[in-house]
């Protein structure tokens, strides 16, 4: 595997669960986040029926990536 897919599946692999569920809680904006914190704190926003934008806004990315998350129903973070 090369460094570059060793770095991507890190980013896949670590998560705070604290940090998400404050940033679930509190509906902030947080720099820093792996990609599976990005996908954990948008389920956790979804659950709590958040729109797709403010989503989008809190983890940085766009409402289509929330959207495209949504529809795979979060398998990233399983």
């Amino acid at each position: 595997m090369s460094t570059w897919h060793q770095t991507q599946w890190r980013h896949w692999k670590t998560a705070d669960e604290y940090d998400v569920e404050l940033i679930v809680r509190e509906k902030r904006p947080v720099e820093g986040l792996t990609r599976l914190e990005r996908v954990m704190v948008a389920r956790g926003l979804t659950e709590r029926r958040v729109p797709a934008g403010e989503i989008a806004r809190i983890v940085g990315v766009t409402p289509r990536t929330v959207w495209r998350w949504r529809s795979e129903g979060f398998r990233q973070a399983a």
